[in-house]
């Protein structure tokens, strides 16, 4: 099997890998159009890679229509300037697709955008990439017209942008005119006999992602695609001006995402037992639901394709851990759906196994109709099949557009033995016995997602088409399930154990946050918005750290007077504080959790439900407003809210012979001191409610700074509010020797209308690394010494298990310096006066952490230490002080 790798002989890779540092200070500049077909060998262009780095689903982009990193070449290591970079001034590990976050597992090789479209009656493709024979024919511009443009919403962050769209942006735009520039492995296409022919056409990507809980485990992919053909472009000699002869326009265009998954963790080798060789894939065109199909509507159609590992690699040979998933265990589901397109366009779904040795190892499902109709019109010579006799990867530009436009969708590959007699009305080819239960059971698949057509582009028009790229958990629930019929005789027993209510949730939400749902329109008006309820928004934290103990800091002003922008409201309800050994989403533990007192949310019984149904109205309803609102109108004896708790099993019941009544919800006041109604709920005599607590209702008391201050203000005694009255803080011990990561979330109260549950902001945005150690200030004061820690150092000892990881080398192992200058030389000796290691410490003494220096017990000439006493100096810069110290190291 040959995967394309996209080392391009040192033509495009070489020039990221050798760029000088640039000034990443952010800004704003508007995305600059190509120049329009003028590249040239002397004007090469400027590939880049950036990751959505915000939500689960970390996802590559490049700005030359390819997706994925091919899991994490070196070729395609992120490139500098990201705004969520660990590091923003030098190129990073890209994940390919790795989800969730931080696991190392990667469900994508590499995917790109297709492009179609009939040019004098002929048809042509523009493609990213095709994933065998290395062809690569979208490109951007040389510097800096090509280069990504990133934003963000996030106020604290140097890439912010008042116009930005999600909370990490990145825009590029790429053409397919670069023609004459050797870029691609293939230059001339070995059936159509030439090199590429370009539609001239530019696309502008833009990609969106965010790290709220309902959107952190998609990406939303607006493309642009622009007819740049103009009559006075000149135009390069070769390849063929295809558009003369139509005035510059293009016609029956089809748009399509390819897509490599091979999925498994990175750790595994892509040809091994785990990896490329045994992926599965499908379509999905409504949800799990007993509803009949008659009675669904849009919360229920996905019309998503979808790709995972066939078993999750729950088994492991039978060894010790047979049947039982890891942390190395595969188990969701990744995949692509349209969410913007013209209603009167057809999709198309084929996916096709690619192989050396050609049909029927190369395979995919055909139709016996379109197979002959691809034999009647094969310009190839290769009769019924695709160029190089086989079934599936398709070669050339003819066959490429014939896929894109073909109509067909494809059963599922687990179907590849019994398909063609389970849907006998489609007219499937028969099964070829010899292979099918091998391809049925997982192998380097690849699809191709494509809709069109679009009628027609002429010179300086565009069209628009957003897609989601969707990761769903929990999709293999059964490590066993494909041991119990390997053949895939029964695949609807294999289908029974497969859980796709994650990835479906997942894949509507995407559709929803693309055009917002609203009461006139359920599906959405058409009018795109990539927006949804966001949680409140995250506090910046500051820190105060002594010897084992740190105090987290915030002012809470932003996030409790920011307004909802998807409702308009007020909806802060409480805080989270997280402490974390590694870093990672999966790893966090909460300390504590602080939300207002005394608030309630309230459930009204739906009667014409059979049975009735209770339903959730309003969040975060007061209780002094509940007493003022109901007292004395309740059916007795439960008419007194003073002695009387609502409950589902005792609830309060309008009175019958009261009039309707209305409860106003209110989150703020006019100028005048009249509360602003939001929204009412309407009671008719007869009705019932009950009253939940929301949340723990437990105040900030124990957090907040200015006690007095703030009590004075909330009497109405202080009429000017000062920011002081947001001000929290948060201690805890913690041990001095190692790092911990803090984070403090907010959180607001739900939203009934669009039965959301309260939103948390991310535990990553304001999420700090910190050491438990004296402050600089602290150190001078009392005259602190350098410490060492561990002293001894036993290096059988898993001191920082975070860093322990295949391939991790000597990173793990880590001797640490504390109570250091901000400016100052460690030096390192044997007991004989031998210098062993010099570490230059130079940090700004407002950084966190600034009194620490590590040492990775590695030589200064590349060698592990040995064990034995050490001693050690440390020079203050500034000072020219010089403190004396001693360790042991213990093997």
């Amino acid at each position: 099997m040959r995967k394309s790798l996209i080392l391009m002989a040192g033509v495009v890779f070489l020039l990221t890998s050798s760029l000088t540092a640039r000034d990443l200070r952010h800004e704003e500049r508007d995305i600059k159009s190509t120049k329009s077909f003028k590249l040239s060998q002397e004007d090469i262009p400027f590939p880049q890679q950036r990751v959505h780095r915000v939500g689960l689903l970390q996802l590559c982009m490049t700005n030359w229509g390819v997706l994925g990193s091919q899991m994490r070449d070196l070729s395609m290591w992120e490139s500098e300037g990201g705004c969520f970079t660990p590091n923003p001034y030098e190129e990073f590990e890209s994940p390919s697709a790795e989800y969730p976050a931080g696991s190392n597992l990667e469900y994508l090789f590499q995917g790109g955008l297709w492009i179609g479209a009939m040019v004098g009656g002929k048809p042509y493709t523009s493609i990213a990439c095709d994933g065998w024979y290395g062809i690569y024919e979208l490109w951007p511009d040389a510097e800096p017209y090509g280069t990504i443009v990133e934003k963000t919403t996030r106020a604290n962050s140097f890439c912010y942008s008042p116009d930005a769209i999600s909370e990490q942006d990145i825009i590029a735009v790429y053409t397919d005119s670069s023609a004459n520039i050797p870029l691609s492995q293939t230059q001339r296409d070995p059936w159509d006999r030439r090199k590429h022919a370009p539609l001239y056409i530019e696309v502008t990507q833009r990609s969106y992602a965010w790290s709220f809980e309902y959107a952190e485990d998609f990406v939303l992919i607006d493309y642009t695609i622009k007819n740049m053909w103009t009559q006075e472009e000149g135009r390069p000699p070769e390849p063929p001006k295809i558009h003369e002869d139509d005035e510059g326009k293009i016609k029956d265009i089809y748009v399509g995402l390819y897509i490599d998954a091979d999925c498994q963790h990175a750790d595994e080798d892509g040809y091994g037992a785990y990896g490329a060789q045994d992926d599965l894939c499908g379509f999905r065109g409504l949800v799990t639901s007993p509803k009949p199909e008659a009675e669904r509507d849009c919360d229920d159609t996905v019309n998503i394709a979808w790709i995972a590992d066939n078993d999750g690699h729950g088994d492991f040979d039978g060894g010790e851990n047979a049947g039982v998933f890891s942390s190395k265990s595969p188990i969701a589901v990744t995949g692509v759906r349209v969410v913007r397109s013209p209603q009167h366009i057809k999709y198309s779904f084929n996916y096709w196994i690619s192989h050396q040795m050609g049909a029927p190892n190369d395979w995919g499902p055909w139709t016996a109709e379109n197979q002959k109709k691809w034999a009647s019109m094969n310009p190839y010579g290769s009769g019924n099949t695709f160029p190089d006799n086989v079934l599936g990867t398709p070669g050339g530009d003819v066959s490429k557009y014939f896929l894109m436009s073909n109509g067909e969708f494809d059963y599922d590959q687990v179907y590849a033995c019994v398909g063609p007699d389970k849907y006998p009305e489609k007219g499937w080819l028969p099964a070829n016995k010899k292979v099918c239960d091998n391809l049925a059971n997982g192998f380097d698949t690849r699809y191709l997602l494509s809709f069109g057509p679009f009628d027609e582009l002429g010179p300086g028009d565009s069209l628009k088409v957003t897609i989601a790229y969707v990761a769903g958990n929990n999709f293999h629930v059964d490590p066993r399930n494909l041991l119990k019929d390997p053949t895939m005789d029964h695949p609807d027993k294999f289908y029974a154990n497969l859980d796709f209510t994650d990835f479906e949730t997942n894949a509507i939400w995407a559709a929803k946050v693309y055009d917002n749902p609203e009461s006139d329109f359920p599906c959405g008006d058409g009018i795109p918005d990539f927006k949804g309820p966001p949680p409140p928004p995250s506090p910046e934290l500051s820190f105060h750290t002594e010897s084992g103990k740190v105090r987290i800091m915030w002012n809470g002003k932003v996030t409790e007077t920011t307004r909802d922008d998807f409702n308009g409201r007020l909806d802060f309800e409480g805080y989270e504080i997280w402490i974390s050994r590694t870093g990672l989403t999966d790893d966090y533990a909460r300390l504590r959790s602080y939300d207002k007192k005394d608030n309630y949310n309230i459930y009204w019984l739906n009667k014409a439900k059979r049975p009735p149904e209770w339903v959730w109205v309003a969040a975060s309803v007061s209780w002094d407003s509940l007493k003022c609102w109901l007292k004395g109108k309740g059916t007795p004896p439960y008419d007194d809210p003073d002695d009387t708790t609502y409950t589902r099993e005792y609830p309060f019941e309008l009175y019958p012979a009261q009039e309707t009544l209305f409860l106003n919800l209110s989150d703020s006041l006019d100028p005048d001191g009249v509360p602003v109604v939001y929204n009412s709920i309407k009671l008719a005599p007869g009705d019932f409610i009950y009253f939940e607590p929301r949340g723990d209702n437990l105040g900030f008391d124990s957090i907040i700074v200015n006690h007095a201050y703030r009590e004075s203000v909330d009497l109405g005694l202080a009429t000017d509010t000062a920011d002081r009255y947001w001000d929290y803080e948060y201690e805890i011990e913690v041990f001095s020797g190692e790092p911990s990561y803090f984070s403090v979330t907010a959180f607001d109260v739900g939203d009934p209308q669009t039965e959301l549950p309260p939103l948390h902001s991310s535990k990553l945005i304001n999420a700090t690394s910190i050491y438990a150690i004296p402050e600089w200030e602290e150190v001078k004061e009392k005259g602190l010494g350098v410490r060492v820690y561990p002293n001894p150092y036993r290096t059988d000892e898993n001191y920082y298990p975070e860093y322990e990881k295949e391939g991790s080398g000597n990173f793990d192992k880590r001797l640490r310096f504390v109570n250091l200058p901000p400016q100052c030389t460690i030096r390192i000796y044997t007991l004989d006066g031998d210098l062993v290691r010099t570490l230059e410490h130079n940090t700004r003494e407002e950084e966190k952490n600034r009194t620490y220096h590590y040492w990775d017990l590695v030589t200064r000439n590349t060698q592990a230490v040995v064990s034995g006493l050490y001693l050690f100096t440390i020079e203050d810069k500034k000072t020219g002080e010089t403190q004396i110290g001693k360790f042991v190291i213990i093997k």
